[in-house]
């Protein structure tokens, strides 16, 4: 399949001056929502239709408004090349040569730090609504028809929707933060969305996201960095608050992937559950 595909987006984006003639094409690791390559010095992303849910939406036009919105400013990599094909929609960015996180560093919660601190100006259409009843009522549709022992749902603590906005990445797990020098370069936003900041902390400090996305553990020691490193107060404020939320939110998640037949969900769920648990029980 993948050699299919490459057969028919080399000889356009070749012709279109895109990639360089002769390149070889890698696929690269992770890829789980859509096909990546490495093609030189870029990256070409082929959308799958098939791939996104309303926690995480594969959404192009999204991925290409915040690439180009962010240019320059060492958050996320330039755009090069953005068209929908028949094949689906096709994004070709550089390619950052740097390396991979394993954890959620001090340097993504850098990098998260300023994306929060810059006025998202409606760049996106979506907006996500951070309301604790928002919240819960996303965790109830997750676990329609579940029955789960010692996993009921969180009361409700009537914390309203946030009034300080931003673009938020939606998913920025190790896998998609690239160290390049001292900073973390963010990539793969198709899940990007106008939103409240301390939904991007609790993704990055997630044992399940870390499971799935990352290489060993969470400990301790390793958010507190974090959120030590991550410098908009209001928003560790806004964790703080929600955070058994956001958490009880990416457990149901994990099930809800796993019982539709992605055994990898069904050990990420365990490890959310049992950090929420260990934290808020």
């Amino acid at each position: 399949m993948n050699s299919n595909f490459i057969e028919l987006l080399k000889p356009l984006l070749e012709n279109e001056g895109v990639i360089q003639p002769g390149s070889n094409w890698h696929k690269l690791a992770g890829g789980r929502s859509n096909f990546v390559w490495q093609v030189g010095d870029k990256v070409c992303k082929l959308f799958k239709s098939n791939r996104a849910s309303d926690l995480f939406p594969n959404n192009p036009n999204n991925e290409y408004y915040a690439l180009k919105f962010l240019e320059g400013s060492l958050i996320a990599p330039k755009v090069v090349y953005f068209n929908k094909l028949s094949i689906g929609f096709v994004l070709v960015y550089n390619f950052i040569d740097g390396f991979v996180c394993e954890k959620p560093v001090e340097e993504i919660a850098k990098t998260l730090s300023r994306l929060h601190a810059i006025p998202p100006k409606n760049v996106l259409k979506n907006k996500r609504d951070s309301s604790s009843k928002s919240l819960l009522s996303q965790c109830s549709k997750l676990l329609i028809g579940a029955s789960l022992d010692n996993l009921s749902l969180p009361s409700d603590p009537n914390i309203e929707n946030s009034s300080d906005l931003s673009i938020i990445h939606c998913d920025p797990v190790p896998g998609n933060a690239i160290l390049l020098r001292d900073e973390a370069v963010l990539i793969d936003w198709q899940c990007c969305a106008i939103g409240d900041g301390s939904e991007d902390i609790a993704c990055a400090l997630s044992p399940a996201m870390q499971y799935l996305y990352g290489k060993g553990d969470l400990n301790i020691e390793v958010q507190q960095r974090f959120l030590k490193a991550y410098s908009l107060k209001k928003n560790i404020e806004r964790y703080h608050l929600l955070g058994h939320i956001y958490h009880f939110r990416i457990a149901a998640y994990c099930f809800w992937r796993a019982k539709h037949g992605e055994n990898d969900y069904g050990e990420a769920f365990l490890k959310e559950k049992q950090y929420l648990d260990a934290k808020y029980n």
